[in-house]
Parts: structure tokens; C-alpha cells; sequence
């Protein structure tokens, strides 16, 4: 008995997104990047405020667009309070993209239109991001399908695909932009250089029209144009701290050194092609002498040329360097290595190979859980349940960054307090003020070494306290006031 073509293409992107949601919930959440995003979203659900991102009710929180936001908390109303709702845009993001691979296989390796998303699927690096909550699985999905539409739109021989093709290159690009803002424009980018090394000026004009282009502007550029209109410095802000301090300074502290380039990408895509590097290195040793003219004679290696180069590029020039940036390269990556292998007729015991390593790759999602790590949020909420009783309203980190994902588990807010004496950090609230407003119960969070300068600034604010035990490499003071009575141990703490 045979199945459909149809009925295959059902099995396959079931088999994909199993593959890419199991085990997503079994590791905790880790800060700063996870507790940080799931708070967000969590907010926007208190509050039913969907255009502005808030760590805390108190302190907005602006350093990305609100897409991935949006995604979390939608993840969280649909499917509850876990985990696993909070890596499902990811996961399903992952699988999208090696479905869209799949759909640009047959225009870039007709012969075996599958292989990209299998080599995709298989990629280490992919695999392993799909399991952090993060805006870089969802910026793959989107740059992806901005290819995706501009291959459709360049070798289409018809206008009404073509205008069909070029309405998704501007939705593509519209979402790239509500996820990350300008880096979300660079495989685009890489897809301009592409067209007008092919055909010069008319090339680029073939690339882009008003339709998508007001496509872009009225789903990618609104959520901009609103909080730009109430918030008249946050467009500043996105300008100069998240795109001119990013590229141009060390500001942000993330390996701006002249090899930190180096240090940062290379391992990530050696390690992160893996089980097909050796692939990759034969490809390149083999194309080295004749690369000029198969770039002139090949369209499609002046494609893959373009949008794996451009944007690495722009990465390496750039001073603000982690891992995760290159996520959108391995999307190409995958067509370097599938063309390099089809026709491929994978023998049993490659694809038992194969399947052994989807199976390491996805029980690696639930290694971390039987680890004792430093960021684990869930470690320290049940260290802190422990400890005190009713859970408090409110955690506050003195000198020392705040793990926000303490809201997750604990349902608190969480915030960082400065010591009047230090300059503030961005984010942080003054200490004297913030102790003085009635929260509920709250617990304050410092370092065991600065746990004796805040008891002083305590007892000169006149702030009523008790010492608890240190959870997790933290010293806690557990604030009194006459609206709370924590209980320790079964002895009821009340201000004396």
C-alpha cells in the first residue's frame, strides 16, 4: 500500500514538530536571557498591556520588540504555566524553519528537495537553541522565510505568484523586525547584494515593491509608530543603545575584543554543524580553486554566497558578539552541505546513525534538569519555599542583578535595588524610596559580602528586618511591616 504525496508531507511535519517539542520542558528556566523573557510575558498578562514590554510594574523594559513577548504569553494563556509554554514558540519556530527549508529545497536541490531539512534538522547548534527561550529561533524562522519569498519572487515566471510572493517577503520582513528590529532586515540585506550582483540596479528593483513595502510598514512599523508617539524617547533608545552602542562600542560587555569574533563564532559554528562538519571542510577544500567561476556561472551559489557572508560579516565587524546571532547562517549552511551531498542514497547504517543523533539531541534537552546550575531559577524559588512562609510579593536584589525569573515560580515581582551611595544601574529603583512603599511581604536578595552595608542601610532608613538562611549564594533579609507576618520554621516573624 502506498501513501499520497500529501498524506507523506502530513507524517513528515508531524515527525518535525514531535522532534522539536519533546522534552522542551523538562529543564528549568535559567537566567538572565529565560527569566527575563517569561517575565515580560507574564506582565503582559497581569496588566493586559500587549504594546509595552514591563519587567516590573514600575521599570519598562525596551530592549527588544515585543513578537517574541507576545508569542511566550500567548503560549502561557493557551496552554498554562509551565516550561514547556514557554519554549513552544521556539520549538515550533525551529520546526517551521526546517519546514520552509523543505519548501526551498525544491527550487535550490530539486533533486532531493528534503536533504536541507534534514541536514537543518540535524545541525547541532539549531537543535540545541530550539530549547532557550530567546528571540533568535524565532528571527531564524522569519529571516528564513524572507529567502523563501524572494527565491519564489526572483524565479517566478508569473506576476500573480510573483505578487503573492512579494506581499510574504513583506509580511517576512514586517515579523523579523517586531522580533529583533534592523538585524532582522540582513538576510534581505543579503538577498539585495545577490540581485544586484546579478542584474545591477534592475535587479534590486525586481527585489522589492510598494506592496511589500507597505506590507512592512503597517505590520512591522505600527507597534514602533505607537510607543514612539507615547514614549517620545524610546525611539532614541532602540537607535543609539540597541543598534549604534551594539555595533560600534563595548557598551554591552559582550566579547567586543578583536578576536572576540573568533572566540565566539568560530566554536559556535564548528561545534554547531556537527555531525556534518567534516562535510562542510571537504566542500570548502574542494570549491577553493574554482570558486570565482562557479559564483559567476551558478545563481544559486551566488545566493548562498550572499546570505551566508553578508550577515557574518556584519557579525564579526560588529562589537557586540554571542553565539546566538549566528543562528540565521546555519539555514544556508544546510543548502552548503546538501548540495555538496545530492544525489544522496543514505545507506542503513547512516540513517541509524542519524536517528541515534535526533535521539542525543533531544534527550540533551533534559540533561540540565539533574544538574546543580548557578542560573537555575526553579533551584532558587524552591530554596526561597523553603525558608519563608506565604511566599512574598516581592523579591528585590540589592546590588546584584535581579533573577526575574522568580515571577515564574513564585509569582513575586522582581526588581533590583541600588544602595543610595552607588551610581544606579539601568533597570534599578532607589532603595530608600522603594522600602518605604507597603508591597506586601518582601524579601530583599544581596551578596553575603555587601549582607552587613545593607543591614546598616536598613537600620538608618528605619526598615524593620529579619536575617533567613542564605539560599543559593544569597544572603535574605526578610523585610517586616504590620501588612505581613512571615512565618519561619513555623514561628510566626512579626515586627516587633
Amino acid at each position: 500500500m502506498t501513501t499520497s504525496p500529501r498524506l507523506r508531507v502530513v507524517i513528515f511535519a508531524a515527525a518535525v514538530v514531535l522532534y522539536a517539542c519533546l522534552l522542551q520542558g523538562v529543564r528549568p528556566l535559567y537566567s538572565p536571557d529565560e527569566g527575563r523573557y517569561t517575565d515580560v510575558a507574564l506582565m503582559m498578562l497581569a496588566d493586559g498591556d500587549w504594546l509595552h514590554p514591563m519587567l516590573h510594574p514600575e521599570v519598562p523594559h525596551w530592549s527588544k520588540p515585543p513578537l517574541a513577548y507576545w508569542s511566550i504569553a500567548a503560549s502561557f494563556a493557551t496552554f498554562g504555566h509551565a516550561e514547556f509554554a514557554a519554549r513552544l514558540p521556539g520549538a515550533l519556530a525551529f520546526a517551521a524553519t526546517i519546514l520552509l527549508l523543505g519548501r526551498l529545497g525544491r527550487r535550490l536541490v530539486p533533486a532531493q528537495p528534503w536533504l536541507p531539512a534534514l541536514v537543518y534538522a540535524t545541525f547541532a547548534f539549531p537543535s540545541a537553541a530550539s530549547n532557550l527561550v530567546t528571540t533568535d529561533t524565532l528571527l531564524a524562522l522569519w529571516e528564513t522565510l524572507s529567502v523563501v519569498a524572494f527565491v519564489e519572487l526572483w524565479w517566478s515566471a508569473d506576476e500573480r505568484a510573483a505578487r503573492r510572493a512579494r506581499l510574504l517577503l513583506g509580511l517576512a520582513l514586517a515579523l523579523a523586525f517586531l522580533t529583533k528590529g534592523p538585524p532582522g532586515l540582513l538576510a534581505f540585506a543579503a538577498c539585495l547584494v545577490f540581485a544586484a550582483w546579478s542584474e545591477g540596479a534592475r535587479g534590486v528593483r525586481r527585489a522589492f515593491g510598494w506592496d511589500a513595502l507597505l506590507v512592512f510598514l503597517v505590520v512591522g512599523g505600527s507597534w514602533y509608530a505607537i510607543v514612539a508617539w507615547q514614549e517620545p524617547g524610546v525611539m532614541r533608545y532602540f537607535l543609539v543603545e540597541e543598534v549604534v552602542n551594539r555595533v560600534a562600542s563595548d557598551r554591552m560587555h559582550r566579547n567586543a575584543e578583536w578576536y572576540g569574533a573568533f572566540k565566539v563564532y568560530l566554536p559556535t559554528l564548528l561545534a554547531g554543524t556537527l555531525p556534518w562538519l567534516p562535510l562542510l571542510v571537504h566542500a570548502a577544500w574542494r570549491g577553493r580553486r574554482n570558486l570565482v567561476a562557479r559564483l559567476r556561472a551558478d545563481a544559486v551559489s551566488r545566493l548562498l554566497a550572499c546570505w551566508l557572508l553578508l550577515p557574518l560579516v556584519v557579525f564579526v565587524l560588529a562589537r557586540s558578539r554571542l553565539p546566538l546571532y549566528v543562528l540565521p547562517l546555519f539555514a544556508p549552511l544546510a543548502f552548503v552541505v546538501a548540495r555538496e551531498l545530492a544525489p544522496w542514497t543514505p545507506r542503513r547504517w547512516q540513517l541509524v546513525l542519524l536517528g541515534a543523533w535526533c535521539v542525543a539531541m533531544v534527550a540533551l534537552r533534559a540533561v540540565p534538569a539533574r544538574l546543580d546550575v548557578d542560573a537555575d531559577d526553579r533551584a532558587l524559588a524552591q530554596a526561597i519555599d523553603r525558608e519563608l512562609t506565604p511566599r512574598p510579593a516581592e523579591v528585590a536584589f540589592v546590588e546584584d542583578a535581579p533573577r526575574f525569573g522568580l515571577r515564574f515560580y513564585l509569582g513575586s515581582a522582581v526588581e533590583r535595588l541600588d544602595l543610595p551611595d552607588e551610581p544606579p544601574q539601568p533597570q534599578a529603583q532607589d532603595l530608600p524610596s522603594e522600602l518605604r512603599e507597603r508591597e506586601g511581604c518582601r524579601l530583599l536578595l544581596v551578596a553575603p559580602a555587601r549582607r552587613a552595608e545593607l543591614e546598616r542601610a536598613l537600620a538608618a532608613y528605619g526598615v524593620r528586618w529579619r536575617r533567613i538562611a542564605d539560599v543559593r549564594g544569597y544572603a535574605g533579609l526578610a523585610q517586616l511591616s504590620d501588612d505581613c507576618a512571615w512565618r519561619v520554621d513555623d514561628r510566626v516573624m512579626l515586627p516587633p
